[in-house]
């Protein structure tokens, strides 16, 4: 799943949207990131249940937000406080991941706490 999603053509693809579902909470909290990839096609790579998000994101910028890149963040301190909160809890969650979205125009960022991803064409 790691190979796949950092294999995806983020690079120059344009941030055109995020969106976060708790319509279903705890059933369903999906965090969306709306995409257009370079050729042209649009997307939505939905993260599946999510368990945080860090979304730094910077407003303002007249233009599109161009993606520099997209990776699954092993490291991440995020990640690492994720799961340390829900182990004390009682939930432990080995298959919790960090994926991480940075862009050129805006320098935003996105870290995405989730067990799972799909992408869906548009």
């Amino acid at each position: 799943m790691i190979l796949e999603f950092n294999a995806l053509p983020w690079s120059d693809a344009i941030l055109t949207a995020v969106s976060v579902d708790r319509s279903n909470p705890g059933i369903q909290d999906e965090v969306v990131v709306h995409v257009r990839w370079p050729d042209g096609r649009n997307a939505r790579v939905v993260f599946l249940e999510c368990r945080g998000a860090r979304l730094a994101l910077n407003f303002g910028v007249l233009g599109e937000d161009t993606i520099d890149r997209a990776y699954v963040d092993e490291d991440s301190k995020l990640l690492a406080d994720g799961r340390r909160r829900w182990a004390a809890s009682g939930v432990l969650l080995p298959r919790l991941q960090c994926f991480r979205i940075e862009t050129c125009t805006t320098a935003s960022s996105l870290d995405i706490l989730a067990l799972g991803w799909r992408i869906d064409s548009q």
